[in-house]
């Protein structure tokens, strides 16, 4: 604002600012309706969440849960959107189920899955007594 107070031009006040000439506008536009709440961050438009906030606690418990119920292999991004869809009657897209893990912090990267019937006692003699 000092800058245009100053007579300058908005392309000048733009190269200055390293703006566009419309951006500097639009600022201007914002600030003569609204004062200084107009230059402030206001709140983001988009699709509402299909999770609602206060059960995504529930279900990050309900994912850690099914993983560990698993006997053999982990869960894959379907058993999640299935789980989604039983339990919390949530309808969406595998991309979608991705974007809620990521939100919610839950990480894809684990171990190596094990057999259901693999015992380590076992493999830990076999290693002992194997031939090198």
């Amino acid at each position: 604002m000092f800058h245009l107070q100053q007579d300058r031009s908005y392309a000048e006040v733009a190269s200055f600012l390293c703006v566009h000439e419309a951006t500097v506008k639009g600022w201007l536009a914002r600030f003569n309706a609204l004062g200084l709440d107009g230059l402030r961050e206001s709140s983001r438009s988009g699709a509402t969440r299909k999770l609602p906030a206060d059960q995504e606690a529930k279900f990050k418990k309900a994912v850690i849960t099914l993983q560990e119920e698993r006997v053999g292999g982990r869960i894959t991004g379907h058993d999640i959107r299935q789980l989604l869809d039983e339990q919390f009657q949530v309808k969406c897209c595998l991309n979608s189920v991705y974007n809620l893990l990521a939100r919610l912090n839950i990480v894809w990267v684990t171990s190596r899955s094990k057999h259901p019937k693999q015992d380590q006692v076992i493999q830990d003699d076999f290693k002992k007594t194997s031939v090198k």
